[in-house]
Formats: structure tokens, sequence, C-alpha cells
């Protein structure tokens, strides 16, 4: 597992984009957690670990100097979602690119479609 670590100052709060089977381990110190789509809290102390539902973001507040772990299940299903949602976007703005441009080529057609039909009239 590929494990990724947080030093959260007393009072600090960390967001974390947790995907399911993640896992986070508390080296020191206690830390308050919630996640989305998750109606419980948990408090984690020195020692104590819990397994992650994923899909949304978890965010983790120090309630004492602390040393959190943040374990990968499957780094590579990571950067592979990153990339999928990378593509999702850029597809999202290339979409929205071609309905500007053809708006534009839409008004520009009816602008010279009326200036054509007001010269055959004069």
């Amino acid at each position: 597992m590929d494990a990724r670590e947080f030093r959260i100052d007393e009072g600090a709060l960390v967001k974390i984009d947790a995907m399911e089977g993640d896992r986070l381990q508390v080296r020191a110190g206690e830390v308050w957690v919630t996640q989305h789509g998750d109606s419980n809290d948990y408090l984690l102390k020195t020692g104590s670990s819990m397994a992650l539902r994923g899909g949304g973001v978890l965010l983790a507040m120090a309630y004492k100097p602390t040393l959190l772990d943040l374990y990968r299940s499957d780094p590579l299903a990571v950067r592979e979602e990153i990339v999928r949602e990378a593509r999702r976007a850029q597809a999202r703005a290339m979409k929205a690119l071609f309905r500007k441009i053809l708006a534009r080529i839409r008004a520009v057609s009816t602008d010279a479609g009326a200036g054509a039909r007001r010269a055959l009239s004069a």
C-alpha cells in the first residue's frame, strides 16, 4: 500500500479526497474525521485506524498536533481515475467550445442573411 503522511497542527483542518478502500491511521495525536455521505463522525487517537468509504471528501481536524497516514488501497487505480476525470473534463470543455463556435456561426449566418435580404429588397 502507498502511504501519504499528514502533519496536522492543533486546530488545523485537512481536506482529503478519499477513495474506496483507503485507510487512515493515526501515528500520534487525536483527529476528528467526517466523510461525505457518512452521517457519523469519528474520533481517532494514536494507534487507531479506519477504512474509508471513498467517493467524496474527507475532513480531518486535529485536537492536538497529529501525525496521520493515508494508505491508498491501489495507487495505480487512483492515477487511472485522475486520468479518466481529466479526459472527461477535457471532453466537457471541448463540447462547450464547439457550442460557442456553432452559436457564433449561426449568429453570423443570421446577420449575413438579414443583410442579403435587405440588399435584395432595396
